[in-house]
């Protein structure tokens, strides 16, 4: 038997180490990352934030587009004709050939615009759309560096629940050196092996699991990083450097909760002006417009075909236009408009009720989380306390297995229980500055 309980060691031993292979491979030939390094690269590399970046570029050029439109403009047209058959003009005295079988002109039009009162306020709306696109982005950025926030949680909860089944995996793998030694000078019943051996096996599944979430975490970081899965980083933190400061951001929360700063609010309030303007817009379709146009060119209709060789006579002009358009569209348009901004306020009060739910809610998870730190800390130290007893227990005799195994067990939930609720403390936070549009203590 006790034959059989070295080639189970040896199992063990080489189970152990498949495990803490790809983690010690990980901290070799890697970059080293905090989470600032984070988000610094995330918002740099991510294809959400470059996405829009680009749609802020598109918006300043559609406004440049209508600032072109104020500008004088220039056209200029050649144009060749051979008339096949000369037009012929009957007339009482009889009928006439007019025209020649060649016409060639250049045309030079100078169109400059005096009163376009629609041109001047589509400035305004390309302006609010820049900076609507700019609010986008920012929303993009937001909702980034929240994603980005808690993937890093995420991944250091993976890593710092191994460390604990880890650690849990060696004092079991202790506890069963210990026992196998008793058992040994006979100190101990088969029965207390059997129990120890069957407590250091029941780690191993969740240990590989919990192994293989840690990978999956690193990868989905790595991705909303917009960074190679296969790069070698190692991401640094550990869920308890939040705990020191956890409190204070509970209170800076509480205090400061506006959502002056919320983006879907400021996108839905740009999206209003924007209606308000096209109503304004669409009234001033009623103003007449005023062009200038200066026009200059050079024509000649010789008898054969001879562009170059060919007498050209100028001529030139003065247009002041004058253009007045009464529509019927445009009297629905503006109701259409009136009803579109009463929809967009309508929008604006129920997206307010909701986001100061999502506030509230997030407020409340955070609280319960804090109360949940403080209690399971304490809990901790009471199961380290509890095991220590029990191992010197055990070890003098006084003691049973399931006692020790029960203490190891307590010690391992309480430890996992401690790194969950600040890591439920640190999303809900990440949830309420997306919501609120800031971090903490951000004004």
């Amino acid at each position: 038997m006790k034959q059989k309980f070295k080639v189970l060691s040896l199992g063990l031993m080489m189970t152990a180490c498949t495990i803490a292979q790809p983690v010690l491979a990980q901290q070799q030939d890697s970059v080293s990352f905090n989470l600032d390094k984070v988000l610094e690269v995330a918002l740099s590399d991510n294809h959400e934030v470059r996405v829009a970046n680009r749609t802020i570029e598109i918006q300043k050029y559609a406004k440049k587009e209508t600032i072109a439109g104020l500008l004088p403009s220039v056209s200029v047209t050649a144009a060749g004709t051979h008339n096949l058959e000369v037009a012929t003009i009957v007339t009482s005295m009889g009928a006439f050939k007019m025209g020649q079988p060649y016409n060639y002109s250049l045309t030079g039009t100078v169109s400059v615009p005096l009163v376009a009162a629609q041109l001047w306020k589509s400035l305004e709306i390309n302006q609010a759309s820049v900076e609507l696109a700019l609010e986008q982005a920012r929303s993009s950025k937001i909702s980034t560096i929240s994603a980005v926030k808690k993937a890093f949680y995420q991944l250091i909860l993976a890593r710092d629940s191994y460390d604990v089944l880890r650690a849990s995996y060696d004092l079991a793998e202790e506890n069963l050196a210990l026992t196998r030694n008793m058992y040994k000078y006979d100190q101990v019943a088969e029965y207390d092996t059997l129990t120890a051996y069957v407590q250091k096996v029941s780690i191993e599944p969740n240990l590989l699991s919990m192994q293989n979430s840690l990978k999956l975490a690193e990868m989905q970081l790595k991705v909303l990083m917009g960074v190679d899965v296969n790069e070698p980083i190692r991401f640094e933190g550990h869920l308890k450097d939040y705990e020191q400061s956890l409190f204070n951001d509970l209170m800076v929360l509480k205090q400061d909760n506006d959502l002056e700063d919320n983006t879907s609010i400021r996108q839905i309030d740009i999206q209003a002006r924007q209606l308000r303007l096209s109503e304004k817009l669409n009234k001033l379709g009623y103003i007449p417009t005023l062009a200038l146009q200066i026009q200059g060119g050079w024509s000649s209709m010789p008898t054969e075909f001879n562009p170059f060789d060919a007498t050209y006579y100028g001529s030139a002009s003065i247009t002041l236009a004058f253009s007045w358009t009464l529509s019927g569209a445009s009297f629905m348009k503006t109701k259409q408009n009136k009803l579109s901004i009463e929809n967009v306020e309508e929008q604006r009060q129920y997206a307010l009720e909701q986001l100061e739910l999502a506030i509230n809610s997030s407020l409340n998870t955070i609280e319960t989380a804090a109360e949940q730190v403080v209690a399971n800390k304490q809990s901790v130290y009471a199961s380290e306390r509890a095991y220590q007893i029990s191992s010197k227990r055990y070890e003098v005799g006084s003691g049973t297995q399931l006692e020790l195994n029960s203490s190891a067990n307590s010690l391992q939930q309480t430890r996992l229980q401690y790194v969950q609720a600040i890591y439920d403390f640190v999303s809900a936070q990440a949830t309420l500055e997306e919501t609120l549009g800031r971090t903490v203590g951000d004004n």
